[in-house]
């Protein structure tokens, strides 16, 4: 299942405090992006579910970067002078998002919570955001969505 695909997005590393300001840069992106074809619903219920856990790649000078919803996924390598490059360190992380309603995530919601979950974060080259894709595995049929 693929999730906002159809939304266009490039992460600032900026930490919006007003969701607000954060809505009217996405739906102006969509339109500079997009034309006519842009479509921007801020209320579309995207995901029902009150949590889930989203994992992506990121460089962090160390672990005073790991925010308190996060986990690494390889902790016992994540920060090996192997796995580092001027200074930082590329690692896997998995955050734990909770919808702002505590009942399902809106385009808005998911998207600002996204962007300001990285806000910190030295995403590479890998700035754009082109949608998320579940893991929907058999084993995970009862936990949070992935």
């Amino acid at each position: 299942m693929r999730v906002l695909s159809n939304i266009v997005w490039a992460f600032k590393n900026h930490h919006y405090s007003k969701i607000e300001d954060f809505n009217k840069e996405i739906a102006h992106y969509q339109t500079v992006i997009l034309k006519e074809r842009a479509i921007w619903d801020a209320d579309q219920i995207v995901i029902n579910t009150p949590e889930i856990d989203v994992c992506y790649e990121a460089w962090i000078k160390g672990k005073e970067d790991i925010s308190s919803n996060e986990t690494v996924t390889d902790e016992a390598n994540a920060f090996n002078e192997d796995n580092s490059d001027h200074s930082l360190f590329q690692v896997e992380f998995c955050a734990r998002l909770k919808a702002s309603n505590g009942t399902y995530f809106t385009a808005l919601d998911l998207l600002f919570q996204l962007e300001n979950q990285v806000a910190n974060k030295d995403l590479g080259d890998h700035i754009f955001f082109e949608g998320l894709t579940a893991n929907d595995t058999e084993e995970q049929k009862y936990e949070t969505p992935l």
